[in-house]
């Protein structure tokens, strides 16, 4: 067994065939197999024990990682501290949550814990080493290991953060056919949240303000158009453009309200050379009015808006990227015949995108 640096937070260490991946595709670059050996850790949490996965083998390891900042991962604080009272609290299981946000202080993870009653281990990752050797990229992010130690279910917690939107309780039944010795139905889903940030990216996108932009007094009214699944391809292609940059997004997103401002410019600069910029606002429908709307507005942002209309988020993933790991903000560029030509999950890299649209004009 390979060990890395020893840390104020914690220790971290894993299996050889981890390091393999880490080393040859770099940092979440990949997606942990179902089914393989889960890799080892050894971190502190905020009383200041050592958590190995290792110590509890023989138990099925309910692995959460979550964010105090990130309102996505709050929104599931009620139904963690009951999957830990369902599930944690039985001798066979266990859950861990890691919080892996370098920008987070351990201050104010303590006062988090605090605050919302969370009685189950929270472990400090404070160089997203774990999250790295996982494949995390969002809060919260779930993998379940067996008491064998292999990887049984990764994904999300259910289908939606709304309580009242939920339609699949995903972890709950992974764990329950896990526990009753039955191959897991569905053992892989996308979660929606916020992206992890890393060390590298703690003071660039984790400490960036979002740019203002102030509606002047001849803005005009923003329309937000519902857009189900179903709809995607053929908006597409209406109306008909040599090029279409479709942007995910939501307002409780930091990095997507930090780069919106550079869609607004790049519409300016490309519409007369027929590149339409579409945002798909991935806010829950209560939000429109009261968040979504008054964002745009104040952006002065004048191409297409939508607000995604689905039961699932699944649903929107499978219809426009069935690999997108549901990490937001993200970037699809299609040619004029609706083929997808580049993506970017994460904030985009504007010199890049410039380029592939170029490629496409030509």
């Amino acid at each position: 067994m390979m060990k890395t640096r020893k840390t104020g937070m914690g220790r971290f260490s894993f299996f050889a065939t981890a390091a393999f991946w880490l080393l040859t595709l770099g940092p979440v670059a990949w997606c942990l197999p179902i089914g393989s050996t889960a890799p080892d850790f050894t971190l502190t949490d905020l009383t200041g024990k050592s958590h190995s996965l290792r110590e509890y083998r023989g138990k099925n390891v309910i692995i959460v990682f979550i964010a105090a900042r990130c309102p996505i991962s709050r929104a599931y604080t009620d139904r963690l501290r009951a999957i830990s009272r369902d599930y944690g609290s039985r001798p066979d299981s266990i859950l861990l949550a890691i919080n892996p946000s370098a920008n987070e202080s351990l201050d104010e993870i303590r006062r988090h814990a605090e605050t919302n009653s969370l009685d189950f281990p929270i472990l400090t990752d404070d160089r997203s080493a774990v999250a790295d050797a996982y494949g995390a990229e969002r809060t919260p992010d779930v993998f379940v290991v067996d008491p064998q130690g292999r990887l049984r279910y990764s994904g999300r917690i259910d289908s939606s953060h709304l309580p009242r939107r939920d339609t699949r309780p995903d972890l709950r039944l992974a764990l329950d056919e896990i526990l009753a010795g039955k191959p897991v139905t569905i053992p892989s889903t996308t979660a929606m949240g916020c992206p992890i940030v890393r060390p590298a990216k703690a003071n660039a996108d984790g400490q960036k303000s979002p740019s203002k932009s102030v509606a002047t007094a001849g803005t005009p009214e923003v329309s937000v158009r519902k857009l189900k699944p179903a709809d995607y391809h053929r908006m597409l292609r209406e109306p008909a453009s040599r090029a279409v940059v479709v942007n995910f997004w939501a307002t409780w997103c930091g990095p997507c309200i930090a780069e919106f401002p550079e869609f607004v410019k790049l519409d300016t600069q490309l519409r007369a050379r027929g590149v339409r910029f579409v945002s798909i606002s991935t806010d829950e429908m209560p939000d429109l009015n009261e968040q979504v709307i008054p964002f745009l507005r104040k952006q002065n942002a004048r191409f297409d808006h939508f607000i995604q209309e689905v039961d699932d988020p699944q649903e929107m993933i499978d219809v426009v990227y069935k690999d997108w790991p549901g990490t937001l903000p993200a970037t699809f560029l299609y040619d004029k015949q609706g083929k997808l030509h580049f993506l970017r999950f994460g904030i985009i890299d504007r010199e890049l995108l410039l380029a592939e649209i170029e490629k496409i004009l030509k």
